[in-house]
């Protein structure tokens, strides 16, 4: 078993009432861009906004900044000048569709100051999930489509939602292409060193040249059948690799680390692990976790020894986080759980695989959402979910970790 897995530290991400962090990048000094948005009011929408923060490699924040609640920043990536965030606009006007407004990119200096802010429409419904930063600019992934109004207040999407993916320049914001797919969920992206991508849209992985041209894609449906869906993706070479060799980064190179969920609705419904080679072929493929219940794979990231995932599990009316670590040939070496008292940071809990005592707690819902590699361990995102109804249980959290053997 491994006897590493330590935590360094905690620190909460602001104390509003409710913050929810959708994304974080590793900083050029071992630190952490961590972004997603907050509401320090009741929910009434008072003060709901995005917001971009900064952490130091101890974990304090350096700076934050925000956008108002027209904003909400879904994902961030770092080029050589600092972070650039991707994301949705919300409209103000409640006889319009919040889906209508168009998605944007925004480039910070590492100081913490604006560099430019673009919105790219391009029909309706258009959103960025995803962003990464390539050697002409960086790439933003998401969906767009169309909406219609079924009564006052009241929108559905229409048939022809598509994943989409725009290339923008690093200086200025300006848009050099943009791509419309078949899918419509594109929810990860990864780039590799020419500007080639991969992204994961449902059950699928999708190449595409470093001019939008889609090269091929394959499905990956679990063993288990229909319910199967792929969510996050990155690549091998952003793992903990401190033993690497020529022949090591040679083998690593367009390999990609896989999360998601192999569900048939029965008995066995299972987080996934999958992991594929540069042409599409599956090196290692895990289902894990809680029998009769449902599981989650939240994301999945490359070590120097094996691969580490993070997941959910569903029990009545609470979740579970989890941590599951795997030797290269996938032999499961670990797990443990992220859980949190009231009035406490979260702890990292070695326990049977029923989980610890006392938890889940009833309507507390928790996730262990983002991994984030380090020269020297990971940062961790914490996150309690909104469906929560206590004020107390609506948090994050940033943890680092080490991970040794």
């Amino acid at each position: 078993m491994r006897d590493g897995a330590t935590v360094q530290w905690w620190t909460r991400l602001g104390s509003e009432r409710e913050r929810f962090v959708t994304d974080a990048a590793l900083a050029g000094d071992n630190g952490l861009y961590a972004v997603g948005w907050y509401d320090v009011g009741d929910r009434t929408g008072d003060g709901f906004g995005g917001f971009l923060q900064r952490l130091s490699p101890s974990g304090t924040v350096d700076w934050e900044y925000r956008w108002d609640r027209k904003r909400r920043p879904k994902a961030v990536t770092v080029i050589s000048d600092g972070p650039v965030v991707a994301g949705e606009s919300l409209s103000v006007d409640t006889d319009q569709s919040e889906e209508e407004s168009p998605a944007w990119l925004a480039s910070m200096t590492a100081g913490g100051v604006r560099r430019w802010e673009q919105e790219f429409p391009s029909g309706s419904g258009d959103t960025f999930e995803t962003v990464v930063a390539t050697p002409d600019g960086v790439v933003a992934g998401g969906q767009t489509g169309s909406y219609s109004q079924r009564s006052p207040r009241s929108w559905e999407r229409v048939y022809g939602t598509r994943d989409w993916l725009l290339a923008a320049d690093a200086d200025d914001g300006t848009e050099h292409w943009r791509e419309r797919y078949a899918g419509n969920d594109c929810k990860s992206l990864v780039a590799d060193e020419t500007g080639a991508l991969r992204y994961v849209s449902g059950s699928s992985v999708a190449w595409v040249s470093p001019d939008g041209t889609k090269e091929h894609s394959k499905y990956y449906y679990a063993e288990t059948g229909s319910s199967d869906t792929l969510d996050s993706i990155a690549s091998h070479e952003q793992g903990l690799a401190t033993t690497g060799s020529v022949d090591s980064d040679r083998d690593r190179a367009g390999v990609s680390v896989i999360a998601g969920k192999a569900w048939e609705r029965s008995e066995t419904n299972d987080a996934r692990l999958l992991v594929i080679n540069v042409d599409g072929e599956i090196l290692l493929d895990r289902a894990i976790g809680f029998a009769a219940t449902s599981n989650f794979g939240r994301d999945a990231i490359a070590l120097d020894d094996g691969y580490l995932l993070s997941g959910t599990a569903l029990f009545g009316n609470g979740s579970l986080p989890w941590l599951a670590w795997f030797d290269t040939d996938g032999t499961l070496t670990d797990y443990r759980f992220v859980v949190r008292a009231p009035d406490s940071a979260p702890e990292l809990v070695s326990a049977g695989f029923d989980g610890p005592a006392g938890y889940p707690i009833a309507s507390h819902h928790a996730d262990v959402d983002h991994l984030v590699p380090t020269r020297n361990g990971l940062f961790v995102v914490y996150n309690e979910h909104n469906r929560s109804q206590n004020p107390a249980h609506r948090q994050s959290w940033i943890g680092s970790l080490t991970c040794g053997r």
